[in-house]
């Protein structure tokens, strides 16, 4: 299979508000494979944030566009934002050809009470 790794300028969106006692921060939000075409759709989503680790989640998409919820990144530190990395990986439902979108961001993890973040991947 032949995976194309494209990097672009943060498309995301980090507006999370989280619990200052609490390092856990959970992303949600959409994803979308048009860029690829109609035939592409998501299957899965990973994000790495430094010492926070890594999580991912599949998505069982019908369409170029989805939703998906669940990604727990802990411990997300306070502050101006941790360095992330989100890949979500499109598969042709045609030939079962996968490409990626890479995108890099900074998670935040601002005073509020939840732990909910949105992240749109596009």
């Amino acid at each position: 299979m032949f995976a194309a790794a494209l990097a672009f300028p943060v498309a995301a969106t980090t507006a999370a508000s989280a619990n200052p006692n609490s390092d856990l921060v959970v992303l949600r939000g959409t994803v979308s494979c048009a860029r690829f075409g109609a035939e592409f759709v998501p299957t899965s989503l990973s994000v790495s944030a430094g010492v926070a680790g890594t999580d991912s989640t599949a998505i069982n998409a019908a369409a170029s566009r989805a939703s998906y919820a669940g990604i727990q990144l802990s411990p997300v530190p306070p502050g101006a934002g941790t360095p992330a990395t989100a890949t979500l990986t499109c598969t042709s439902t045609v030939d079962g050809l996968d490409q990626e979108i890479v995108r890099n961001f900074q998670l935040v993890r601002p005073a509020g009470n939840t732990v909910n973040a949105t992240l749109n991947v596009f």
